[in-house]
């Protein structure tokens, strides 16, 4: 077991307290949903519950359908119930995502969820968001939305294994941009009112935080 591992399980271990007969779970992606994904379906089977799951990411979509999950897709039901998903850095207020490049899906998924759970390991919580901000932009527009942003020393997130860009699940490109969030709400509203920002990775709207730690996990 990697360090870290016990706090990334036990975070998973809280989110699944809430889990319930019935429900239509949004996953959302990265290493401790991974670790929720898994537990989620060892109690399924364990307790036979009817469970729907829609996923945020190609890689979440995967590994639940691997474990024996029932995966649909959005358009087949009519509400998701409980969306679980993790975040790379988080305050009381806000997060934020994106790493993985799922965060247009992630917040589709989490901001239309009955109760979005954020769950996540001691290291990630902070008193002011500091840290990676991520936008997901279409190939199209990223000349001017590099220009437009150029105050922020925005990068194009360029792929470890391929040659070129990081293309998302949707086709789109991703840009980086370091920087301290001092007022998310703001900035996640100026963002998405640039054109050709199709979404970014400051999330302001969930209900709780789930933090793991190594011998057990609290919400914050």
């Amino acid at each position: 077991m990697e360090m870290g591992d016990e706090e990334k399980i036990n975070a998973a271990k809280g989110a699944l307290e809430e889990v319930k007969d019935g429900m239509c779970v949004g996953l959302g992606s990265g290493s401790t949903v991974r670790e929720f994904i898994r537990l989620l379906a060892e109690k399924v089977k364990k307790e036979k519950l009817n469970i729907c799951c829609v996923t945020t990411s190609f890689d979440s979509r995967m590994l639940a359908i691997e474990r024996g999950l029932w995966v649909t897709e959005p358009d087949a039901i009519s509400e998701v119930d409980l969306a679980v998903d993790g975040a790379d850095k988080v305050t009381k207020t806000a997060l934020l995502k994106g790493g993985g490049g799922a965060l247009t899906r992630e917040k589709i998924i989490d901001y239309n969820a009955k109760r979005f759970i954020v769950i996540v390991d001691e290291s990630k919580v902070q008193e002011v968001l500091d840290g990676k901000v991520a936008l997901e932009v279409l190939p199209f527009a990223t000349p001017m939305v590099l220009k437009h942003l150029s105050k922020y020393n925005p990068r194009i997130r360029m792929a470890d294994r391929k040659l070129g860009p990081v293309v998302s699940d949707n086709g789109s490109f991703i840009i980086d941009m370091n920087m301290k969030v001092e007022n998310p709400e703001k900035l996640e509203q100026e963002f998405n009112s640039i054109p050709g920002i199709i979404e970014n990775g400051i999330f302001t709207k969930f209900d709780s935080i789930i933090v793991g730690r190594k011998d057990k996990w609290e919400k914050v």
